[in-house]
């Protein structure tokens, strides 16, 4: 067994009948006429050194990996060195399809999601949820929020929605206790006389969390340096979320 490196000959002593020597030499390349290093070389059914039939003829075997192989049908006489050129072709390999499953991306917070919906403290709204809803403004996702209040009020620029919630708001009306939003994630203050509509549209809505008091809010939306206790509405949008990867629900 030889080895062909790359645009280096091929050379194997072949043992005539007649008892003399003859020389095989040759180069494997392939369809494209580049040469093609490491094909194995070998003489059919035996070691490198072979005695040849009556008739001075012989088999080689030429093969790589990725390519068919080659048997050539080869001639020696004595005292003569006969040069070969092989030509592999590359042979089609059929595979099976491999199915692959992965969860999409998500922003970390966002994957606990469905964890705190299965708490049944507060309410929630996926994106196949909302889109049945078919909203004009975000504020009309909330109007399915038993216990939400939204006041019209005129605000700078024009009409506009403010969120209360209704333990929030006595016989006098409503006092200066302001829901809570967080975004992806982060707080995100919305003055008393801008709505949130100015801000987000519900084409873009992932998902919502809806919590009416304190006691709701999960802790990773209970900011030290902000009051929950009004209420705390978190909206997940495409923005670091360009897929909905919350489950749909009938």
């Amino acid at each position: 067994m030889r080895q062909l490196a790359a645009c280096c000959p091929l050379l194997l002593a072949v043992q005539v009948a007649a008892q003399g020597w003859g020389a095989l030499t040759g180069s494997v390349v392939g369809v494209d006429s580049v040469p093609l290093a490491n094909a194995r070389i070998q003489i059919a059914g035996t070691g490198p050194t072979v005695l040849s039939g009556r008739d001075g003829r012989f088999i080689l075997t030429v093969q790589l990996l990725g390519y068919l192989r080659v048997l050539q049908p080869v001639e020696v006489g004595q005292g003569e060195t006969v040069a070969l050129h092989i030509v592999l072709t590359l042979a089609p390999v059929p595979l099976e399809g491999v199915a692959v499953e992965a969860e999409a991306g998500r922003l970390p917070a966002m994957r606990g999601f469905e964890g705190r919906r299965a708490t049944g403290n507060g309410h929630y709204f996926n994106r196949a949820e909302i889109a049945r809803m078919q909203p004009r403004l975000f504020t009309d996702v909330l109007r399915r929020v038993p216990g939400v209040q939204i006041q019209s009020i005129t605000g700078p620029f024009g009409p506009s929605d403010v969120i209360r919630m209704a333990r929030t708001t006595g016989v006098s009306g409503a006092r200066a206790c302001p829901v809570l939003f967080y975004v992806n994630g982060t707080p995100f203050p919305v003055t008393g006389e801008i709505s949130i509509n100015q801000y987000i549209v519900p084409e873009d809505v992932v998902a919502v969390e809806v919590y009416s008091g304190a006691s709701q809010v999960p802790s990773e939306f209970q900011s030290n340096l902000l009051n929950a206790r009004c209420g705390v509405i978190v909206i997940w949008t495409r923005v670091g979320n360009e897929t909905d990867t919350s489950p749909s629900r009938p």
